[in-house]
């Protein structure tokens, strides 16, 4: 019997290497034509990648810890604060790369994602939003719509579902996600700390676009991220028992909301006002509205944060000449999903084939406008069958969110991320911000959050697995 357990054991630790002994067959023959050409340096090299390769997976071998650093750089990411070269080769393919091998490799190491109990339609949407995606990018490349955005915006839409799924996978406690939101807020704080002192592009689009140390981006974008935020630390505030945690994240709110003031986004503005009314209805909580009160007379008593306010109401009206340019921009991006209503025209490719169904010129080529509006942007971009996924996405990811507010032990964090989706949805009314990676993952991330707090919350036993990682 012990015989067939040692049996039983090596099997199981011999299919957890199935990943490194195929890789190390490719590396062999790279070995070989490598040699055969007379590069025996670069030869040696390709011969000991594998063994490379799993040294750093022993060595990382605890996937919330990599998840953990993920989540702490990603709200930096989303307001150009990390150059994007490094997002682009290191954070989002590295962190992947690592998580993969840790899950391919489960038999071998203890700390180990589950993704037994993740739900069958949540990973086919996440499955059928990125396979669109790449189908979309090739069928555009066919049309000649190609550029040279088109393939980092498809392989993002990739990377995005797998951190996706990573986030639902690897977290094996609620303290475990919890932990993992905090990071979020702190994180944003100091972003939320940044906003008021980049300085403003001259030139820039609506007086909206700042300079950060690693390149511009528009203030709108930011914003979006701020709410995001913003709305989860309110959530997470009114949800938590403990005073100190309560007035933690009290203070993390009020520097988003005096951020999003700075930003002039009406739509974030008023993402998280709606938010804020969500929390309020489905709390009650008396606490909320005192802080939602001293937070607004807070605002009127500073002079410049009044005058910003007056200023954008004062030209919300018929003749906004912003409007006016989205309603423009929703009426062509509704003609282009007509036109390509299956497939699309390529993730964030919108913005570069809309002159071809009318968009004027000179405007499509001096400023590549999105459709400023997040449902009909990736209709554009991803046909309605993109849709219909990513809309799956969202909507059970708020549902699982909602349910988990009856939760004792997860009122919490139920409560933050489905004020965080709310202030999200509102917004993407008016602007959409998923070409920005940071943005992006970050959306990514709570998804995933939110489906492994239904995993967590559905089975009792999955909140007490014990700590077996490092």
């Amino acid at each position: 019997m012990l015989n067939r357990a040692g049996r039983a054991c090596s099997s199981r630790w011999a299919r957890g290497l199935w990943w490194f002994i195929g890789l190390e067959l490719l590396c062999i023959l790279g070995f070989v034509a490598l040699l055969a050409r007379g590069q025996s340096k670069l030869a040696v090299a390709a011969l000991l990648g594998p063994f490379q390769l799993l040294a750093w997976v022993a060595l990382a071998d605890n996937g919330r810890a990599l998840l953990l650093a993920f989540v702490a750089v990603v709200p930096l990411a989303g307001a150009e604060l990390v150059p994007t070269s490094y997002q682009r080769y290191v954070l989002f393919p590295g962190t992947i790369v690592l998580l993969a091998l840790l899950l391919f490799s489960r038999h071998l190491f203890a700390d180990k994602p589950d993704p037994t109990r993740l739900r069958t339609p949540d990973r086919v949407s996440m499955f059928v939003f990125s396979g669109w995606a790449i189908v979309s990018g090739m069928l555009a490349v066919f049309r000649g719509w190609g550029n040279q955005a088109l393939p980092w915006n498809t392989l993002l839409v990739i990377e995005v579902m797998l951190l996706t799924y990573f986030a639902a996978v690897v977290p094996r406690s609620l303290r475990e996600v919890r932990v993992l939101l905090y990071v979020i807020l702190a994180s944003m704080t100091v972003v939320a700390a940044w906003v008021p002192i980049l300085p403003l592009v001259t030139g820039g689009l609506g007086g909206k676009v700042v300079s950060t140390p690693f390149g511009d981006t528009n203030l709108n974008i930011v914003a979006c991220g701020l709410a995001i935020v913003g709305a989860l630390a309110l959530g997470l505030a009114t949800g938590a028992k403990r005073i100190g945690a309560r007035f933690l994240m009290y203070i993390v709110v009020l520097l988003c909301v005096v951020a999003l003031v700075v930003t002039r986004s009406r739509g974030a503005w008023l993402g998280l006002g709606v938010a804020f009314l969500y929390i309020l209805f489905r709390m009650r909580s008396l606490s909320l509205l005192l802080f939602g009160a001293g937070s607004g007379l807070a605002l009127i008593t500073s002079d410049f944060l009044r005058s910003v306010l007056s200023s954008r109401a004062a030209a919300t009206s018929a003749s906004d000449a912003s409007m006016y340019g989205r309603f423009v921009l929703w009426h062509f991006a509704w003609r282009v999903s007509k036109a390509n209503l299956l497939f699309g025209v390529g993730m964030d490719n919108f913005r570069y084939v809309k002159h071809f169904y009318g968009y004027p010129l000179p405007w499509a080529v001096s400023k590549p406008f999105n459709a400023h509006n997040l449902y009909l942007e990736v209709l554009a971009d991803l046909g309605i069958v993109g849709l219909a996924a990513f809309l799956w996405l969202f909507g059970s990811s708020l549902v699982s969110s909602w349910r988990s507010v009856r939760s004792t032990a997860a009122r919490d964090l139920g409560l933050g991320l489905s004020a965080g989706f709310i202030a999200c949805a509102v917004h993407g009314l008016v602007e959409s911000a998923m070409f920005n990676p940071g943005i992006f993952a970050l959306l990514g991330v709570l998804f995933g959050l939110s489906m492994s707090l239904n995993r967590l919350t559905s089975v009792p036993t999955a909140v007490s697995l014990p700590r077996t990682g490092p």
